[in-house]
């Protein structure tokens, strides 16, 4: 486990020219593609509505709603976003006591501003993807994946029948799993994985779209004893329905949005199963993303082996065998786009 140390034989002329055009390159915080935001769309265009799963917040001496809203969301004014997820028990926003146990979801919106393009459309069930994007398959080392949507960004896509084991791991989100990831990080990739951050949210009543949505970032850094500066932006998303667990790994080392890409392909996959078809549900599918690497979160893919195979392989390459006439990052970059 762990990163695989590049061998000095690899430092090369060619190799200097690289490091050096690296060192200098730093993640620029990109516009978000597609935000996820907290008031009612304006015009006609479809929206998905993705409701938070949080942990609730316990009142202290001194609090107030716009105090508390001010503290948890950055903004005194969303106060009214605490009062309506828990109008069961403010019955006057005024009168709040220390112990009180308040609910602290919002419910968000993100316009499928994709939708009106087709998707993706596989019978049993379909997906939003961004224009212009292709797909394809994409192979570094013993890394890879056969369905793979590329364009701004790269994103490996595995959907299967739910799997049991997948729905006993994400039972308790938001203190097991996202501690089990952490402490899996610290143990096995505490230099290459920073900003790691989690999100959880419910699509309920939204027919179709219905389903629960895991996923979490961070930022990857490749070689970071060699090439502190080569770093790739990463989000992994899984989606549950009734039948079906769609999961998405997407990695950029450019300024696009993965983060926001990757939640809105996540949040648009669709179960189009009826329950009226004769016979048991199966998806179906052959796709696969590879290595599989057995953790503690079974049934949910490992994205930091993938990371580790991927960008090792791709940067042994890159720095041995490349030509010398251009930069690492742009061999890099030619490499992640095919």
């Amino acid at each position: 486990m762990g990163f695989r140390i590049l061998k000095k034989l690899f430092l090369t002329v060619s190799g200097v020219v690289f490091v050096t055009n690296l060192c200098t390159e730093r993640i620029v915080i990109a516009a978000e593609k597609y935000p996820l935001t907290y008031e009612e769309p304006e015009g006609d265009e479809p929206y998905m509505t993705l409701k938070e799963k949080t942990e609730g917040y316990i009142v202290l001496p001194g609090d107030s709603l716009w105090r508390i809203a001010e503290k948890q969301f950055g903004d005194g004014n969303k106060y009214v976003s605490l009062i309506d997820a828990n109008k069961a028990i403010l019955t006057n926003p005024n009168l709040i006591y220390p112990g009180m146990l308040l609910n602290l979801s919002q419910t968000g919106r993100i316009i499928r501003t994709e939708a009106k393009y087709g998707g993706i459309q596989m019978g049993s069930y379909s997906m939003d993807m961004p224009y212009g994007w292709r797909i394809g398959v994409t192979q570094s080392g013993n890394a890879g994946g056969n369905f793979v949507l590329s364009g701004d960004g790269t994103i490996a896509c595995l959907v299967q029948d739910i799997q049991k084991e997948t729905i006993k791991s994400m039972q308790d989100w938001e203190t097991q799993c996202t501690q089990k990831i952490s402490d899996y990080v610290k143990e096995n990739y505490a230099d290459q994985v920073s900003d790691l951050s989690f999100e959880h949210y419910y699509m309920e009543d939204q027919k179709e779209l219905s389903g629960e949505l895991y996923l979490y970032s961070y930022i990857w850094h490749i070689s970071p004893a060699d090439y502190p500066g080569l770093t790739c932006k990463v989000c992994a998303g899984l989606k549950m329905t009734d039948h079906i667990q769609a999961e998405f790994l997407g990695y950029t080392m450019d300024e696009y949005d993965i983060h926001g890409c990757v939640r809105y392909i996540t949040a648009s996959f669709a179960e189009d199963f009826s329950g009226e078809e004769s016979g048991a549900f199966t998806v179906n599918s052959n796709m696969h993303i590879m290595p599989e690497t057995k953790w503690e979160l079974a049934g949910m893919y490992n994205s930091f082996a993938y990371m580790d195979e991927y960008f090792s392989a791709l940067l042994e390459q890159a720095v041995g065998t490349e030509e010398m006439d251009r930069s690492g990052r742009e061999k890099l970059l030619d490499r992640i786009s095919r």
